[in-house]
């Protein structure tokens, strides 16, 4: 059975909401209106396959499933992508690719938008079909967070009794938060997102990226991560990018 990913679960917290997780070779594939939109896979050490030697882990990064019709078109776009060595139909941007970051944040963007160019609808047995619409039909709980309407922050931070209430935080990050001693919404909101970034990357130093910011400052905003400024998007990347080289500088 697949672990719970300790260094992607930040990705999964951005795909649409509704979306289906289910276990698969090790990782985890990602549903949404019935079409297997992503996979992904935190395992070290492979590096060949074949008898040949890559540059990169075979199965530790992003595997986004397409038709091979718009192989072509996906990688004159976005030319940081490759075909997986062991699973071509699949395009792959491994964990250690230079701007991880960045990459996968433009291509979650493509699966929010409904991009049909990304995502399969697989083959399966009857059955099973039957069983997915089923789940879908429930409306089963996914791990995405609780969203809030758009409501005054006065009354969105009295109403919230958790970390998981507010936008874009969910079970995977209150986790990082709590290691971080950060417990309660009002500690969080007197922290601000600096402080509060500054706290779980000392405690992981994993947590190092933008795209966490993102989601910490929309969080304090009430905003979608995705919707948050230009401005403060920028201040984001700065930052982080401060704290990275801060922590290199103290490795070495």
């Amino acid at each position: 059975m697949a672990k719970e990913l300790l260094n992607l679960y930040w990705v999964e917290e951005l795909l649409p909401k509704g979306y289906i997780r289910k276990p698969m070779f090790g990782g985890f594939a990602f549903y949404f209106e019935s079409r297997l939109v992503l996979v992904l896979f935190e395992s070290t050490g492979e590096r060949s396959y074949n008898n040949k030697k890559y540059n990169f882990e075979l199965w530790n990064g992003c595997l986004f499933p397409a038709e091979r019709e718009h192989h072509p078109e996906i990688l004159k776009k976005f030319t940081f992508l490759i075909n997986h060595p062991v699973l071509p139909k699949w395009l792959y941007l491994p964990l250690d690719t230079e701007d991880f970051e960045a990459h996968a944040l433009a291509l979650l963007k493509e699966i929010r938008k409904l991009n049909l160019k990304f995502g399969v609808i697989p083959k399966q047995k009857k059955s099973k079909f039957k069983k997915i619409k089923h789940l879908k039909t429930k409306r089963v709980k996914t791990h995405l967070p609780q969203m809030f309407s758009d409501e005054p922050k006065k009354e969105r931070f009295n109403s919230a009794q958790k970390i998981t209430d507010l936008k874009n935080l969910g079970p995977a990050t209150e986790i990082e938060f709590t290691k971080a001693g950060i417990k309660t919404v009002q500690q969080f909101l007197k922290l601000g997102w600096k402080k509060t970034m500054i706290k779980i990357s000392r405690s992981n130093p994993k947590n190092i990226h933008s795209i966490f910011a993102y989601a910490v400052i929309g969080a304090l905003k009430n905003q979608d991560w995705h919707k948050i400024s230009h401005i403060d998007k920028l201040a984001a990347r700065e930052f982080m990018k401060n704290l990275r080289e801060k922590k290199s500088k103290k490795n070495n």
